[in-house]
């Protein structure tokens, strides 16, 4: 799983419950602030419309004060004041005051509080014409009478809410909840005399249910609220679990899947006082199967392996369905044979005799609590046998294998970049003829000079350039290389000699090889008489007919073909029987640690004949001493290749080899 795969499916895990609860509270919050407000103001609403109307009322009572006589003591004046309180509802009493009593309450003498005493200063200093007293009067009742009653009064009743009639109109009587009275004291124009108007307001019983239905509102709100919030967590509970349970599900076994494996083992190896290892199993030959049986076929073996799996688990163990046929498992042990022990009869009790099941598996014990469980899991995969000689294969993991995955790394990381830079550089090792022992002949060998790892081995890198393909390219290199060097030689007028290159043997699934081989050895205008090819005999075991067509139009061109590692396979005769090849290469293994030489000689001797009756020419390779190379001669051998006349040698020291310069007495 690539990283930002990883990080997008732990963002979707993290789905956080705290965000969705402070955003649904804030809008909840808001909405009921909102509706307070509004509760708010139709309440002050109702209480400005009281104090509006108390305003008017007192207004009118200051000026009929003014336009009447300016004598205190004037009847007309009480009488006026008198009609004044019949006439205006609102008003409870009306009388005129001097404002040495208002100074009283200046001066402190009473029981008002000082935000009284500080108003009536600023209405004797003339700050203000008026200023208010309110007398509050909690729950005083008023009985309105007899009333009558119309069909409906029950329903209104439910509201608190009496019916009057007055000349056939309506007139709503409202029993009274609490009172305020509120005592407006104003200058007039009489000196030194101020009129106090006591006027009342009354919380009706109409008011009283308005605030309570508002407020029953705001609790319904709220609890409107909470429960939306509960059902909002709940939902967002069950889909984080949905999404757990869909993020850790594999879709082939309907098991746990590698996610699973890689977050809940390392909370499982902190929590526990065991030694842990990690066990990689791998069904083998998993595509051959479903090609056999179909790929849904293929599926439900491994969801039966992944059921069976399970039931093989102890407590705080885990497995897991990992990648096509790979599954993980974490064990807890005690003692590494007993634990390779185990692995082995899991192995056998997943094992299907119907089907011929054959498994493999690597092992990797968790090193400490700390540790990267997906680089255990790595090791573990590292670990796992790559060519399974025998069925249920168990092996552990070694510090080599990972080292060694490492350096095949760095070469893949840096072989695209080595052909560029012409890193590859071409030895030649000399072929000498084994009766006048010149040099006849010579065969291309790669070396790889690293400029930071220096001189690579063929033997590291070739068998990793095989698997991965990048041979082929190789292939083409060295041969498109040879090929300038033998037009450099010609051009420059020296002997040259046969040049081998080897052809491996993934080169011949590539399509028209022959003419792709002749295409890079025109380029360079090189007769073909001077390129040898050579492939090895694993190469006949592939596609046979493909195999002799592209050997018969390389011949066909003028190529010089042989056979490298004659000996080294089982069924060599039978591939000489059929290739028309003309040169065989015998392996060097004839001719190394040879305990009977006489019957080996034997058979040395035999091919050689029989190769030669084929009309086929014989180079022996890996010849170290001068027995040997006696006895090739002695045997009518071709040509000899190894160290006892050359190792492989640089392009310079092979120049001065094949081409030796002229002593001056040696011209004409």
């Amino acid at each position: 799983m690539s990283r930002r795969k990883e990080k997008k499916i732990k963002r979707l895990r993290r789905v956080s419950i705290l965000p969705v609860i402070i955003r649904q509270t804030l809008t909840e919050t808001a909405i009921l602030l909102f509706s307070i407000f509004i509760s708010a103001l139709v309440i002050l609403t109702i209480m400005h419309g009281g104090f509006i109307e108390n305003r008017k009322d007192c207004m009118t009572i200051v000026q009929a004060i003014n336009e009447s006589s300016k004598d205190v003591n004037d009847p007309a004046l009480h009488d006026r004041l008198k009609q004044l309180e019949k006439d205006l509802g609102h008003v409870e009493s009306i009388s005129l005051v001097d404002e040495s009593e208002i100074k009283l309450m200046a001066d402190g003498n009473t029981d008002y509080d000082q935000w009284i005493n500080g108003r009536a200063e600023n209405f004797l200093s003339g700050k203000k014409n008026f200023f208010y007293v309110p007398n509050f009067n909690a729950n005083e009742k008023i009985d309105l009478g007899p009333s009558s009653t119309l069909d409906f009064t029950k329903f209104f009743k439910v509201l608190g809410v009496g019916i009057l009639t007055a000349e056939d109109s309506l007139i709503w009587a409202e029993k009274e909840r609490s009172r305020i009275e509120i005592d407006a004291f104003y200058r007039t124009e009489i000196p030194g005399v101020a009129v106090c108007i006591n006027t009342p307001f009354i919380i009706t019983n109409l008011h009283y249910h308005m605030v309570n239905f508002l407020g029953l509102l705001i609790v319904l709100e709220i609890i409107i609220c909470l429960i939306l919030n509960l059902i909002s967590i709940m939902s967002l509970v069950g889909e984080k679990r949905r999404l757990t349970h869909l993020i850790t599900t594999d879709s082939v076994t309907g098991g746990l899947n590698r996610y699973y494996f890689i977050n809940r083992a390392p909370r499982l190896i902190k929590r526990q006082r065991k030694n842990y290892a990690v066990v990689q199993i791998r069904l083998e030959k998993y595509t051959n199967l479903c090609t056999a049986y179909g790929v849904k076929n293929g599926e439900n073996i491994l969801e039966s392996i992944d059921q069976k799996l399970k039931h093989t688990l102890r407590k705080k163990e885990i497995a897991t369905h990992l990648a096509d046929a790979d599954f993980a498992l974490l064990l807890h042990y005690d003692d590494r044979d007993e634990l390779y022990e185990r692995v082995f009869k899991i192995l056998e009790q997943i094992s299907d005799s119907k089907s011929n099941l054959n498994f493999s598996a690597g092992i990797c014990p968790v090193p400490d609590k700390k540790a990267d469980i997906s680089a255990v899991l790595n090791d573990a995969y590292l670990a796992m046998p790559k060519e399974t000689k025998a069925q249920n294969e168990v092996a552990w993991f070694d510090q080599k294998m990972k080292e060694t995955t490492v350096w095949e790394r760095r070469l893949e990381d840096d072989m695209e970049k080595a052909v560029e830079n012409h890193e590859f550089s071409v030895y030649l090792q000399p072929k000498y003829s084994a009766q006048k022992e010149t040099l006849d002949a010579a065969e291309a060998l790669v070396r790889w000079i690293h400029p930071e790892l220096g001189f690579i081995s063929p033997g590291s890198f070739i068998p990793l350039f095989e698997k991965n393909g990048f041979i082929l390219k190789l292939d083409d290199y060295m041969l498109s290389e040879v090929c300038k060097l033998q037009s450099k030689w010609i051009s420059e007028g020296k002997n040259v000699v046969p040049i081998s290159v080897n052809v491996s043997r993934a080169h011949f699934a590539t399509p028209d090889l022959a003419g792709h081989i002749k295409s890079i050895v025109d380029q360079w205008s090189v007769p073909y008489e001077y390129i040898e090819l050579e492939l090895t005999e694993s190469a006949f075991f592939d596609d046979k007919a493909t195999l002799l067509e592209t050997v018969k139009h390389l011949k066909d061109f003028g190529f010089k073909l042989s056979m490298d590692d004659f000996g080294a396979g089982y069924s060599s005769l039978n591939s000489l029987k059929e290739l028309p090849l003309d040169i065989i290469k015998l392996d060097a293994e004839f001719f190394r640690g040879v305990e009977d030489l006489s019957r080996s000689n034997l058979i040395v001797g035999d091919t050689i004949a029989l190769a030669k009756k084929l009309g086929m020419r014989i180079v022996a390779e890996g010849i170290e001493t001068r027995e040997q190379v006696d006895f090739l001669a002695q045997k009518d051998c071709d040509l000899i290749q190894g160290f006892y006349f050359s190792k492989p040698l640089p392009v310079n020291e092979f120049e001065e080899k094949a081409f030796p310069e002229k002593k001056p007495d040696e011209s004409e």
